[in-house]
């Protein structure tokens, strides 16, 4: 979990109200985040991942400031109709397609203030942007460029100053010798051309996610800035963006829109959630009358049973959200400690031996163990895999890579391998994991990927595993869309059907941008036990 430093004065000045080291120490512990420490001049708090918005100094000042009582209640953020325009290219789309930006204006910046900007960027890159693979953040002096800018794409003999360099660099110099390059190449490594922020008169801002340029870096001179987050999923985009704005305007600046492609950001409007309190006190056991109180403690609007939440807070997708926000307010050392009723003897699952009895075995051969989300990207569960299967869908997804129940294990393991390709093969993984096909059963899934990776591989240690089972398996050739013919099986066990084993398509690699060789098997976990 990130942990973030914060000058304890500028803290004390945002909150308005001198309040004591005891009370501090005692309301940061309670509001949903770890303090490591605290002494005259710093505050060191861990924060938890759900609450990216207290990344941010002004944020994190924002939520202690509500849930102490001093300004409760939801903040309205205004955004001034700017003449700002950007063009997006249609060759962004292939390599990082969203884009969407903000100008803030009459910014106070000091050491402390860039400091904590760099810190916010490092932060949000590192979690909430999945290490520049998701978001990438660009921040830049706005008077030193002109409008409109254009957010494109540059081969890899394009040159410019990256920042904190002297002179001219090529986009393959930067990515073979430059920190940040190094660090983040592999983001860019499937790419022929790579993405490039260019203003009017060609002056380049950055070329995300890797590096900004020189021409345009902040300093404490700066009075107006230009923001811009890319990547590859909007709505985080857009909730990055409210998160670095929302955060300036706790300062006194000013907000400005920016057209982006035909559309204006940043959208700072609350979105709004229903509660049901019946339904709050079944959960936390308590009889409260009203919940606004509580709310407003952690910084929402409340009015007629509709909750209205801020714009920064990336949290909440539903009421029992909300519930715990309630409990933090109400003050988890206000509920009554109760030692429950229920009396018995534990025992371990027998399914649970099982499962873990087998993913012990595939330890034993070498292969590593993955733990991924029962929630998958429907492209990956069947057009890249090139099959076509009827899904458990999520109502109202808040991002495409979390859109879907996953159906089967195979290309859950292939997202694993894709954001691991820049480490050396082999590579060897598995997982036993639920699926819902829709009823909910476990499955296996098994990955091997080298040079040299053949069918003979992936059915030698379905082989091995049986054999330590002490089961037989039969193996009928099949047609398996994501599989390569004549290198897929289908196999069973007593009779029943229950795993594929395989080549992995070159299609399907292709999808997944994997170069190597990828053989493996799913099992039907479930069934085998029943069996076993």
């Amino acid at each position: 979990m990130p942990t973030i430093t914060l000058d304890k004065k500028d803290i004390l000045n945002m909150l308005g109200k001198k309040v004591s080291d005891a009370e501090l120490r005692d309301r940061i512990s309670m509001i949903g985040t770890d303090l490591e420490s605290m002494d005259d001049k710093e505050i060191v708090v861990e924060v938890f991942p759900d609450r990216p918005d207290m990344l941010t100094a002004a944020g994190f000042a924002k939520a202690l400031s509500s849930f102490m009582g001093i300004k409760t209640g939801l903040d309205h953020y205004k955004v001034n109709k700017g003449s700002f325009k950007v063009k997006v290219d249609k060759g962004v789309k292939k390599v990082r397609p969203h884009a969407v930006c903000a100008v803030v204006k009459n910014v106070k910046l000091n050491e402390l203030i860039i400091q904590y900007l760099m810190q916010v960027q490092e932060k949000l890159h590192k979690t909430f942007g999945r290490d520049r693979r998701k978001l990438s953040i660009g921040v830049y002096d706005l008077d030193k460029i002109e409008f409109p800018l254009t957010y494109g794409v540059k081969s890899r003999n394009f040159k410019f100053i990256p920042l904190e360099m002297k002179k001219e660099m090529s986009v393959n110099e930067i990515l073979e010798n430059h920190p940040k390059g190094t660090d983040f190449a592999h983001l860019l490594k499937d790419f022929k051309d790579v993405p490039v922020w260019l203003d009017k008169n060609e002056k380049v801002l950055s070329m995300p996610p890797i590096i900004n340029s020189e021409d345009t870096k902040v300093s404490v001179e700066s009075k107006n800035l230009f923001i811009d987050v890319t990547g590859l999923d909007l709505k985080a985009c857009e909730q990055a963006l409210n998160i670095l704005v929302t955060g300036f305007s706790e300062r006194g600046a000013d907000i400005y829109s920016v057209d982006v492609g035909g559309k204006s950001y940043p959208n700072l409007e609350p979105k709004k959630v229903k509660i049901d309190i019946d339904y709050v006190n079944k959960v936390l056991g308590l009889s409260l009358k009203e919940v606004k109180s509580y709310l407003e403690k952690m910084g929402y609007g409340y009015e007629k049973g509709i909750v209205k939440i801020p714009c920064y807070r990336t949290d909440v997708i539903s009421q029992i959200d909300l519930v715990e926000d309630i409990a933090i307010a109400y003050g988890y050392e206000n509920f009554d400690a109760s030692i429950s009723d229920f009396g018995g003897v534990a025992e371990e699952n027998k399914f649970e031996e099982f499962r873990n009895k087998v993913c012990n075995i595939l330890t034993g051969f070498g292969f590593l163990e993955t733990n991924t989300y029962n929630l998958a990207k429907k492209d990956d569960q069947t057009k890249n895999m090139g099959i076509s299967l009827k899904l458990v869908e999520i109502e109202n997804a808040l991002n495409e890579e979390y859109n879907v129940m996953r159906s089967w294990m195979i290309p859950c393991l292939l997202d694993v391998l894709r954001s691991n390709k820049h480490y050396e093969v082999p590579q060897k993984i598995f997982e036993a994991g639920n699926v819902f096909l829709p009823s909910e059963k476990v499955r296996l899934g098994l990955l091997l990927t080298n040079a040299s990776a053949s069918y003979t591989e992936a059915r030698q240690i379905l082989d091995s595993l049986f054999n330590s089972l002490g089961l037989v398996g039969k193996y009928k050739s099949v047609v398996h869309d994501s599989f390569i013919s004549g290198r897929v099986a289908r196999v069973s066990v007593n009779g029943k059907d229950i795993a594929y084993v395989g080549e992995i398509n070159p299609k399907v690699l292709k999808n997944f941008s994997l170069e190597n060789p990828v053989v493996g098997f799913e099992l039907n976990l479930s069934e085998l036990f029943e069996i076993s």
